[in-house]
Protein backbone atom coordinates (compact mmCIF):
# COMPACT_ATOMS: atom_id res chain seq x y z
CA UNK A 1 0.00 0.00 0.00
CA UNK A 2 1.04 3.55 -0.94
CA UNK A 3 1.40 6.53 1.39
CA UNK A 4 -1.75 8.72 1.59
CA UNK A 5 -1.23 12.50 0.64
CA UNK A 6 -2.78 14.54 3.20
CA UNK A 7 -3.35 17.62 1.01
CA UNK A 8 -5.06 15.73 -1.97
CA UNK A 9 -7.28 14.10 0.55
CA UNK A 10 -8.40 17.00 2.34
CA UNK A 11 -9.25 18.43 -1.11
CA UNK A 12 -11.43 15.24 -2.12
CA UNK A 13 -13.70 15.47 0.80
CA UNK A 14 -14.01 19.21 0.37
CA UNK A 15 -15.21 18.15 -3.43
CA UNK A 16 -17.26 15.69 -2.65
CA UNK A 17 -18.68 17.40 0.65
CA UNK A 18 -19.46 20.56 -1.55
CA UNK A 19 -21.09 18.68 -4.53
CA UNK A 20 -23.59 17.11 -1.40
CA UNK A 21 -24.36 20.37 -0.23
CA UNK A 22 -25.10 21.98 -3.57
CA UNK A 23 -27.54 18.55 -4.08
CA UNK A 24 -29.15 19.33 -0.69
CA UNK A 25 -29.59 23.17 -1.85
CA UNK A 26 -31.58 21.66 -4.81
CA UNK A 27 -33.61 20.03 -2.71
CA UNK A 28 -34.44 23.15 -0.88
CA UNK A 29 -32.02 22.60 1.72
CA UNK A 30 -31.73 25.09 4.48
CA UNK A 31 -28.35 24.41 6.63
CA UNK A 32 -28.13 27.60 8.98
CA UNK A 33 -31.79 27.76 9.74
CA UNK A 34 -33.65 27.17 12.78
CA UNK A 35 -37.27 25.30 11.47
CA UNK A 36 -38.78 26.36 15.37
CA UNK A 37 -37.60 29.78 14.72
CA UNK A 38 -39.30 30.23 11.67
CA UNK A 39 -40.94 32.59 10.93
CA UNK A 40 -39.97 34.74 13.67
CA UNK A 41 -37.40 34.06 16.39
CA UNK A 42 -37.47 34.78 19.59
CA UNK A 43 -33.87 35.45 20.48
CA UNK A 44 -30.25 35.40 18.67
CA UNK A 45 -27.25 34.77 21.51
CA UNK A 46 -23.71 36.13 20.38
CA UNK A 47 -20.25 35.35 21.89
CA UNK A 48 -16.62 35.48 20.73
CA UNK A 49 -14.48 32.15 20.59
CA UNK A 50 -10.90 32.64 20.99
CA UNK A 51 -9.73 29.40 20.90
CA UNK A 52 -10.48 29.06 17.09
CA UNK A 53 -7.14 31.60 16.04
CA UNK A 54 -4.82 30.35 13.09
CA UNK A 55 -1.27 31.00 13.24
CA UNK A 56 -0.32 33.35 10.33
CA UNK A 57 1.36 31.43 7.37
CA UNK A 58 3.54 33.29 4.91
CA UNK A 59 2.91 30.00 2.55
CA UNK A 60 -1.25 30.08 2.88
CA UNK A 61 -2.98 30.67 -0.40
CA UNK A 62 -5.34 33.41 -0.98
CA UNK A 63 -8.10 30.99 -3.03
CA UNK A 64 -11.02 31.31 -1.71
CA UNK A 65 -13.03 28.32 0.02
CA UNK A 66 -16.13 26.08 -1.40
CA UNK A 67 -18.31 27.74 1.41
CA UNK A 68 -17.46 31.13 1.56
CA UNK A 69 -19.83 33.62 2.70
CA UNK A 70 -22.10 30.55 3.69
CA UNK A 71 -21.42 30.61 7.18
CA UNK A 72 -18.44 32.29 8.18
CA UNK A 73 -19.35 35.67 6.81
CA UNK A 74 -16.53 37.61 3.69
CA UNK A 75 -13.35 39.12 5.83
CA UNK A 76 -13.78 41.79 3.23
CA UNK A 77 -17.15 43.09 3.75
CA UNK A 78 -16.81 42.65 7.37
CA UNK A 79 -13.86 45.16 7.08
CA UNK A 80 -15.54 47.24 5.57
CA UNK A 81 -18.16 47.69 7.92
CA UNK A 82 -16.20 47.67 10.75
CA UNK A 83 -14.17 50.98 9.28
CA UNK A 84 -17.41 52.49 8.58
CA UNK A 85 -18.47 52.17 12.20
CA UNK A 86 -15.23 53.17 13.18
CA UNK A 87 -15.49 56.05 11.39
CA UNK A 88 -18.90 56.97 12.54
CA UNK A 89 -18.53 56.10 15.79
CA UNK A 90 -15.64 56.93 18.44
CA UNK A 91 -14.10 54.41 20.50
CA UNK A 92 -13.50 53.80 24.07
CA UNK A 93 -10.00 52.26 24.35
CA UNK A 94 -9.45 50.10 27.40
CA UNK A 95 -10.90 47.60 29.69
CA UNK A 96 -14.81 47.31 29.87
CA UNK A 97 -15.45 46.66 33.15
CA UNK A 98 -18.96 46.46 35.29
CA UNK A 99 -19.03 46.46 38.89
CA UNK A 100 -16.11 44.48 39.92
CA UNK A 101 -15.33 42.54 36.79
CA UNK A 102 -13.81 43.01 33.73
CA UNK A 103 -15.18 42.13 30.35
CA UNK A 104 -12.61 41.85 27.44
CA UNK A 105 -15.84 41.52 25.32
CA UNK A 106 -16.36 45.15 25.71
CA UNK A 107 -13.28 46.06 25.10
CA UNK A 108 -12.17 48.78 21.87
CA UNK A 109 -8.74 47.92 20.59
CA UNK A 110 -6.77 48.94 17.43
CA UNK A 111 -3.86 45.96 17.89
CA UNK A 112 -3.23 42.25 16.24
CA UNK A 113 -1.63 39.59 17.52
CA UNK A 114 1.96 39.53 15.57
CA UNK A 115 1.86 35.53 15.31
CA UNK A 116 -1.96 35.00 14.29
CA UNK A 117 -3.82 35.34 11.51
CA UNK A 118 -7.49 35.13 12.49
CA UNK A 119 -7.87 35.44 16.26
CA UNK A 120 -10.85 33.38 16.84
CA UNK A 121 -14.77 33.85 15.78
CA UNK A 122 -17.65 35.76 17.08
CA UNK A 123 -20.70 33.14 16.55
CA UNK A 124 -24.22 33.53 16.60
CA UNK A 125 -26.69 31.29 17.22
CA UNK A 126 -30.97 31.14 18.18
CA UNK A 127 -32.37 29.88 21.60
CA UNK A 128 -32.54 26.65 20.06
CA UNK A 129 -28.93 26.12 20.11
CA UNK A 130 -28.57 26.27 16.41
CA UNK A 131 -26.03 27.73 14.82
CA UNK A 132 -27.11 31.02 12.36
CA UNK A 133 -23.85 33.13 11.12
CA UNK A 134 -20.55 33.54 12.47
CA UNK A 135 -17.15 35.96 11.17
CA UNK A 136 -13.40 36.27 11.79
CA UNK A 137 -11.99 38.05 14.85
CA UNK A 138 -8.84 40.09 13.83
CA UNK A 139 -9.25 42.64 17.34
CA UNK A 140 -10.43 40.48 19.65
CA UNK A 141 -13.54 40.90 20.57
CA UNK A 142 -14.32 44.53 19.70
CA UNK A 143 -18.20 45.87 19.82
CA UNK A 144 -18.31 46.11 15.94
CA UNK A 145 -18.27 42.50 15.32
CA UNK A 146 -21.71 41.48 17.25
CA UNK A 147 -23.00 44.60 15.43
CA UNK A 148 -22.59 42.90 12.06
CA UNK A 149 -24.00 39.71 13.12
CA UNK A 150 -26.91 41.18 14.48
CA UNK A 151 -27.45 43.53 10.90
CA UNK A 152 -26.91 40.36 8.92
CA UNK A 153 -29.61 38.44 11.21
CA UNK A 154 -32.47 40.90 11.22
CA UNK A 155 -34.50 39.56 8.45
CA UNK A 156 -35.02 36.72 11.14
CA UNK A 157 -37.30 39.50 12.85
CA UNK A 158 -35.53 38.07 16.37
CA UNK A 159 -37.15 40.07 19.64
CA UNK A 160 -33.71 39.92 21.51
CA UNK A 161 -29.91 40.08 21.52
CA UNK A 162 -28.65 38.29 23.82
CA UNK A 163 -24.62 39.23 24.80
CA UNK A 164 -22.57 38.69 28.15
CA UNK A 165 -21.81 42.15 28.20
CA UNK A 166 -25.67 43.67 26.94
CA UNK A 167 -24.66 46.60 29.21
CA UNK A 168 -22.08 48.06 27.33
CA UNK A 169 -23.20 46.86 23.46
CA UNK A 170 -26.44 48.54 23.58
CA UNK A 171 -25.41 51.71 24.11
CA UNK A 172 -22.96 51.76 21.57
CA UNK A 173 -25.54 50.53 19.00
CA UNK A 174 -27.56 53.35 19.75
CA UNK A 175 -24.95 55.47 19.32
CA UNK A 176 -23.97 54.21 16.63
CA UNK A 177 -27.38 53.76 15.03
CA UNK A 178 -27.73 57.42 15.58
CA UNK A 179 -25.03 58.49 13.59
CA UNK A 180 -25.83 55.74 10.62
CA UNK A 181 -29.42 55.47 9.55
CA UNK A 182 -29.83 51.82 8.38
CA UNK A 183 -28.64 51.04 11.65
CA UNK A 184 -31.78 52.44 13.16
CA UNK A 185 -33.84 49.25 12.48
CA UNK A 186 -31.77 47.18 14.86
CA UNK A 187 -32.80 49.38 17.90
CA UNK A 188 -36.43 47.30 17.73
CA UNK A 189 -34.74 44.04 19.33
CA UNK A 190 -34.47 44.24 23.15
CA UNK A 191 -31.40 43.92 24.89
CA UNK A 192 -30.88 40.87 26.87
CA UNK A 193 -27.75 39.83 29.11
CA UNK A 194 -26.93 36.19 29.42
CA UNK A 195 -28.45 34.77 32.78
CA UNK A 196 -25.35 33.40 34.25
CA UNK A 197 -23.25 36.60 32.73
CA UNK A 198 -25.31 38.84 34.82
CA UNK A 199 -24.11 37.67 38.29
CA UNK A 200 -21.14 39.16 37.90
CA UNK A 201 -22.22 42.23 36.46
CA UNK A 202 -23.22 45.37 39.03
CA UNK A 203 -26.64 44.92 40.91
CA UNK A 204 -28.18 47.93 39.17
CA UNK A 205 -27.30 46.08 35.80
CA UNK A 206 -28.33 42.67 36.52
CA UNK A 207 -31.53 44.42 37.34
CA UNK A 208 -32.23 46.75 34.06
CA UNK A 209 -30.25 44.02 31.35
CA UNK A 210 -31.10 40.84 32.95
CA UNK A 211 -32.78 37.93 30.74
CA UNK A 212 -34.39 37.14 33.98
CA UNK A 213 -36.41 40.39 33.96
CA UNK A 214 -37.50 40.93 30.55
CA UNK A 215 -41.04 40.37 29.82
CA UNK A 216 -41.95 37.90 27.29
CA UNK A 217 -38.25 36.10 27.40
CA UNK A 218 -39.41 33.06 28.63
CA UNK A 219 -36.91 30.46 30.33
CA UNK A 220 -34.57 31.94 27.36
CA UNK A 221 -31.23 31.51 29.56
CA UNK A 222 -28.93 33.79 26.61
CA UNK A 223 -26.00 31.09 27.34
CA UNK A 224 -27.02 28.88 24.62
CA UNK A 225 -23.96 30.15 22.71
CA UNK A 226 -21.53 28.96 25.12
CA UNK A 227 -22.35 25.39 24.57
CA UNK A 228 -21.81 25.64 20.71
CA UNK A 229 -18.66 27.28 21.24
CA UNK A 230 -17.50 24.15 23.54
CA UNK A 231 -18.40 22.36 20.47
CA UNK A 232 -16.65 24.74 17.74
CA UNK A 233 -13.63 24.57 20.17
CA UNK A 234 -12.90 21.15 19.50
CA UNK A 235 -11.73 21.89 15.58
CA UNK A 236 -9.08 24.64 17.18
CA UNK A 237 -6.37 21.76 17.10
CA UNK A 238 -5.94 21.66 13.73
CA UNK A 239 -7.76 24.50 12.32
CA UNK A 240 -4.73 26.97 13.45
CA UNK A 241 -2.66 25.35 11.27
CA UNK A 242 -4.91 25.34 8.18
CA UNK A 243 -5.06 27.48 5.34
CA UNK A 244 -7.30 30.50 5.49
CA UNK A 245 -9.59 28.75 2.98
CA UNK A 246 -9.86 24.49 4.75
CA UNK A 247 -10.04 26.25 8.07
CA UNK A 248 -13.63 28.31 6.50
CA UNK A 249 -13.99 25.26 4.63
CA UNK A 250 -13.93 22.62 7.87
CA UNK A 251 -15.62 25.02 10.09
CA UNK A 252 -18.91 25.42 8.33
CA UNK A 253 -18.80 21.40 7.38
CA UNK A 254 -18.80 21.01 11.75
CA UNK A 255 -21.53 24.01 11.92
CA UNK A 256 -23.57 22.24 9.58
CA UNK A 257 -23.16 18.41 11.16
CA UNK A 258 -24.12 20.38 14.50
CA UNK A 259 -27.41 22.09 12.91
CA UNK A 260 -27.93 18.78 11.20
CA UNK A 261 -27.89 16.52 14.89
CA UNK A 262 -29.96 19.18 16.39
CA UNK A 263 -32.65 18.66 13.76
CA UNK A 264 -33.17 15.56 14.30
CA UNK A 265 -33.60 15.52 18.15
CA UNK A 266 -35.49 18.98 17.55
CA UNK A 267 -39.19 17.29 18.46
CA UNK A 268 -37.60 15.67 21.26
CA UNK A 269 -36.28 18.83 22.80
CA UNK A 270 -39.10 20.73 22.40
CA UNK A 271 -41.49 18.25 23.69
CA UNK A 272 -39.41 18.23 26.67
CA UNK A 273 -38.84 21.73 26.90
CA UNK A 274 -42.63 22.35 26.82
CA UNK A 275 -43.37 19.81 29.84
CA UNK A 276 -40.67 21.09 31.67
CA UNK A 277 -41.88 24.83 31.47
CA UNK A 278 -46.14 24.06 32.08
CA UNK A 279 -45.01 22.57 34.82
CA UNK A 280 -42.24 25.02 35.95
CA UNK A 281 -45.02 27.61 35.72
CA UNK A 282 -47.51 25.76 37.99
CA UNK A 283 -44.84 25.40 40.65
CA UNK A 284 -43.52 28.91 40.28
CA UNK A 285 -47.22 30.38 40.71
CA UNK A 286 -48.12 28.28 43.65
CA UNK A 287 -44.68 29.15 45.29
CA UNK A 288 -45.72 33.20 44.55
CA UNK A 289 -49.22 32.96 46.13
CA UNK A 290 -47.69 30.94 49.45
CA UNK A 291 -44.66 33.63 49.60
CA UNK A 292 -47.58 36.50 49.24
CA UNK A 293 -49.56 34.69 52.01
CA UNK A 294 -46.86 34.40 54.02
CA UNK A 295 -45.15 37.62 53.84
CA UNK A 296 -48.66 39.37 53.53
CA UNK A 297 -47.72 41.68 50.64
CA UNK A 298 -49.62 44.06 49.05
CA UNK A 299 -50.27 46.04 46.08
CA UNK A 300 -47.08 48.28 47.90
CA UNK A 301 -44.28 45.43 47.19
CA UNK A 302 -45.70 45.60 43.61
CA UNK A 303 -44.96 49.28 43.76
CA UNK A 304 -41.58 48.81 45.20
CA UNK A 305 -40.41 46.34 42.38
CA UNK A 306 -41.15 49.25 39.49
CA UNK A 307 -39.12 51.38 42.10
CA UNK A 308 -36.34 49.23 41.87
CA UNK A 309 -36.34 48.77 38.32
CA UNK A 310 -36.33 52.73 37.84
CA UNK A 311 -33.33 52.95 40.23
CA UNK A 312 -31.47 50.57 38.27
CA UNK A 313 -32.36 52.57 34.96
CA UNK A 314 -31.34 56.04 36.22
Amino acid sequence: TGQINGDALQRSFLDFSYASFEEDQLCCGAPFTCPACTPEMLAVSADGNRKLYRFRRETSSDDPGFFEGLFVAEDSAVSRFVETIQKAVRNTHGKGTCGDSQWTAARETSRRASKLDEEGMEVAVCHHGFLLKALNMYRGEILAYPLYLQKELMPAKAQFFAMDVACKYWPYLEKAAGVIPALQELTTMKPFLSVMHARAHATKCEIKWSGRNQEGAGTTAGEEVEQVNSYLSLCALTAKYMSKAARVDMLTLHAMGWNHKKSLSLHQSLSTRYVKTCQRLQDETARLAELKAELLCTDKVVKWLSDAKEWAAG
